[in-house]
């Protein structure tokens, strides 16, 4: 995955997150369906979409490693 894909996809697994989806379909060279952790309600929207950010970051990383 290059670096341009793992922003593309932290970018949509940020969105799936604060839209309260419960998986995100990543489609690169099989299908993966992700299960998304619940989004932050606390506090203000750019803490918020710092929340679900880190978090897509951290299940992108998790991908790569596997």
């Amino acid at each position: 995955m290059t670096l341009q894909d793992k922003i593309h996809h932290t970018e949509k697994i940020a969105d799936a997150i604060q839209r309260r989806e419960d998986f995100y379909t990543l489609k690169t060279d099989k299908v993966r369906h992700i299960e998304l952790p619940t989004p932050q309600v606390a506090g203000t929207m750019t803490q918020q979409r710092t929340y679900a950010t880190g978090k897509a970051m951290e299940i992108i990383e998790q991908i790569t490693r596997s």
